[in-house]
């Protein structure tokens, strides 16, 4: 069986038909998305190709972080949704939807509390995010103890066991 060898980092670039447009592409299908994974197959390029671009062609950047921003800004803006105005979730009773007696499915809002709370700690970290401060008023003085718990040691010692000393 042959060895298996470790791929190069190096890029390897292929040929581009019209590169501005296959930015183009991508970024478009990105911002439809927000997968890499999408975006990199609809536009047919690599991802090492999309890394490259992130790289060495600023307006590309610039392009995809107003996107990502963009992208960011539709995610919180959904949080917000699901954790004040709630989802709809159909009721079900032993694997069956529950029907009012119009015949249609009835529905409970569901709220997200984590999410709430992650909001909370965005918007008001002052208030809600975890802070620890610990803080040691006193001093340790590591040797004075280390010495009182050797005599407490040796006190514990049968008198007939010898010490470290008697040898």
């Amino acid at each position: 069986m042959p060895k298996k060898t470790h791929k190069s980092r190096e890029v390897k670039r292929r040929k581009l038909k019209n590169p501005a447009l296959e930015q183009q592409i991508f970024l478009e299908a990105y911002r439809a998305t927000v997968s890499i994974k999408h975006a990199v197959e609809v536009s047919g390029i690599t991802h090492d190709e999309f890394r490259a671009w992130l790289n060495d062609i600023p307006e590309f950047r610039a392009r995809w972080e107003e996107i990502q921003d963009a992208a960011a800004q539709t995610l919180e803006d959904e949080a917000v949704r699901r954790a004040i105005e709630g989802c709809r979730r159909a009721v079900y009773y032993r694997g069956e939807p529950v029907i009012d007696s119009q015949g249609n499915p009835i529905y409970e809002l569901e709220f997200s509390d984590g999410l709430l709370t992650t909001l909370l700690k965005r918007f008001r970290p002052a208030l809600y995010r975890e802070n620890w401060h610990v803080e040691h008023g006193g001093s340790i003085d590591l040797v004075q103890r280390m010495r009182a718990a050797n005599e407490r040691l040796i006190a514990m010692r049968r008198p007939d066991e010898p010490t470290g000393t008697d040898r």
